[in-house]
């Protein structure tokens, strides 16, 4: 005997819209749990001849952490990327200026590949897994603060401000100007952003379509393009993108560079 979905007896239709909900409720937890974990990772190994420790966090594609050469013993902040298997970092001195910049690849549980300084000078680098684990994302006490980047006085700089005004509620302004010859300049004025779980997106349709995604982690930020939405009004070749270093946990002053 055939029945449709009304006929089923009653103790069946109460169990089937039991397990709809379980399974509902198993997928929703089973995303979210994905949403909320980090992975969290340490190396050990050199730059060139000298000995190093990286602790990294890893979120996405997203990479941040703390470098220690072991001969000086002082943590300095990193910032950078991995896509598929190629690795960046930025290193950060105390007033964001970028002191060092790791490429390479990331195969298994060794990075290797090559450092290089604003400068110009080379060194090779490779380091290997000692241990890892999963962490909780947690949401930051408050994004609020300056940040920003800087490649010296032959490259390109980049500046954020931000004021957390809600839980979900930022205030940012971006400038970035590109290096010589043409220091173009890539601005986003002053403008109110929603924060979720400490991401914040920018959209602007004034000159096409422009998508920007802000991540915010302890002590930095990133800065990437979503969607190939590329056309933001820039400079020519200028871009907020990028990664910056918080070297400033006190509200900004908006009106004094309005």
């Amino acid at each position: 005997m055939r029945y449709s979905r009304k006929t089923l007896p009653k103790f069946i239709r109460n169990s089937m819209k039991k397990i709809f909900v379980l399974v509902v409720f198993l997928l929703v937890e089973g995303f979210s749990f994905a949403q909320t974990k980090l992975t969290k990772q340490s190396y050990e190994g050199l730059v060139n001849k000298f000995p190093v420790s990286l602790s990294l966090t890893f979120d996405a594609n997203l990479v941040y952490g703390t470098l220690i050469y072991k001969r000086v013993g002082q943590p300095i902040k990193v910032i950078g990327s991995l896509e598929n298997e190629s690795f960046s970092l930025h290193e950060f001195g105390e007033k964001a200026e970028i002191t060092g910049m790791f490429y390479g690849t990331k195969k298994g549980d060794e990075i290797s590949g090559s450092w290089s300084s604003p400068s110009g000078k080379e060194m090779k680098f490779s380091v290997k897994k000692t241990a890892s684990s999963n962490i909780e994302k947690n949401e930051l006490t408050s994004t609020t603060g300056s940040y920003a980047y800087s490649f010296g006085k032959d490259g390109g700089t980049g500046n954020m401000y931000v004021q957390q005004v809600a839980k979900d509620k930022i205030i940012v302004e971006i400038q970035a100007v590109k290096g010589p010859p043409s220091y173009n300049q890539a601005i986003i004025k002053k403008t109110f952003l929603k924060l979720v779980r400490n991401e914040a997106i920018y959209e602007n349709n004034e000159f096409g379509k422009c998508l920007l995604k802000i991540t915010f982690f302890e002590g930095g930020a990133n800065i990437i393009y979503l969607n190939e939405a590329y056309d933001c009004g820039f400079g020519n070749a200028a871009s907020v993108v990028g990664n910056y270093f918080k070297f400033d946990r006190i509200a900004p002053q908006f009106e004094k560079r309005d």
